[in-house]
């Protein structure tokens, strides 16, 4: 009799057991915060590493069923304006048709983009918390790096300078699910949502280059005015406003430029920015002594038009002078 018991005894707990192995998934309530995704200043010359991180701190707390499996469920949508996360793109403030992409991802080596579809490519993150304990009540808090990447492959230097932003949903979700018959997060309805701002500056910066000046040979009496002209190669970033400026040379006296000769005799010349040769090429900002103009990211011109007067007490020599062309944007 006392066997028999024994028996019946044992046989009703596993029935209880059984049952709650079984049992439906259970949900728990998430908040979440993230911090901003900023990727700086970047120079459309010389971009650089274009890589920066932000992180999400979560926390989600409920009442666990026997033996239930903890999953949080991570997604992040399209940025503001994206139809689609591959790739997402930044923005720019005031001119909506200029943008730069760029996108997030769930490792540090950038291969896995962080979704938010389960049945796409590029899902959420899904962090399996393990088994929790008979009768508990659970809160689980983390914080997770978020990787972020501008692509270098960007036309940085047609792109307008400003600062570039996206806004992107961030839902974090916590299931709780019977070993027996798991299920994902998909039909979770309490969430915990925030929203991922990632903002990068386009700033201004500029290349120059020049071709030499080169007045040719001539006698030394020549009777009339000797001209040639240059080129000068600027290309700054889109939008960026510049003035080109021309110093007076290493063998100035003054305001007079000269070239000089081995001999160390000099020769006068001038340079102008103006075809009929009116308008001395100088260096004071804001004034018609330099060329401005506004970028368009390409290569742009400037012709420098140089002049040599008649002089006389000249010698047969090779007359030289080095000029320093400034950008200020």
């Amino acid at each position: 009799m006392f066997k028999f018991k024994f028996k019946n005894y044992v046989f009703s707990i596993l029935l209880v057991l059984g049952s709650v192995l079984i049992g439906d998934r259970a949900e728990a309530a998430c908040t979440a915060s993230v911090t901003p995704l900023n990727f700086g200043d970047i120079n459309p010359v010389s971009p650089g590493i274009l890589d920066f991180d932000a992180s999400l701190t979560y926390t989600c707390s409920g009442l666990v069923n026997l033996l239930s499996n903890v999953y949080v469920c991570i997604e992040i949508g399209p940025g503001s304006g994206d139809t689609s996360i591959n790739p997402r793109t930044l923005t720019h403030s005031s001119i909506p048709t200029e943008k730069l992409t760029f996108n997030i991802y769930k490792d540090a080596g950038r291969q896995n983009i962080w979704g938010y579809q389960y049945t796409a490519d590029e899902t959420p993150m899904v962090i399996d918390k393990g088994v929790i304990v008979l009768g508990l009540g659970t809160v689980i808090t983390e914080t997770l790096p978020i990787y972020g990447r501008v692509f270098s492959s960007n036309p940085f230097m047609l792109r307008n300078i400003g600062q570039y932003s996206s806004s992107m949903d961030v839902t974090v979700k916590m299931s709780l699910i019977g070993i027996v018959g798991l299920t994902s997060c998909i039909d979770v309805l309490l969430t915990g949502d925030t929203v991922l701002n990632a903002t990068a500056t386009l700033i201004s910066a500029c290349t120059v280059s020049a071709n030499p000046l080169n007045f040719g040979s001539h006698p030394s009496n020549f009777a009339s005015s000797v001209q040639s002209t240059s080129t000068i190669n600027t290309a700054c970033s889109k939008g960026s406003i510049y003035q080109i400026g021309l110093n007076n040379g290493q063998n100035a006296d003054g305001g007079t430029r000269r070239m000089k000769a081995t001999d160390g005799s000099y020769i006068v010349y001038e340079l102008y920015n103006n075809s009929s040769y009116t308008q001395r090429w100088g260096e004071t900002l804001g004034t018609s002594e330099v060329v401005q103009g506004t970028a368009t990211g390409l290569n742009q011109q400037a012709t420098v038009y140089g002049q040599v007067e008649p002089q006389t007490g000249l010698n047969a020599d090779t007359y030289t002078d080095t000029i320093t062309a400034s950008v200020t944007y």
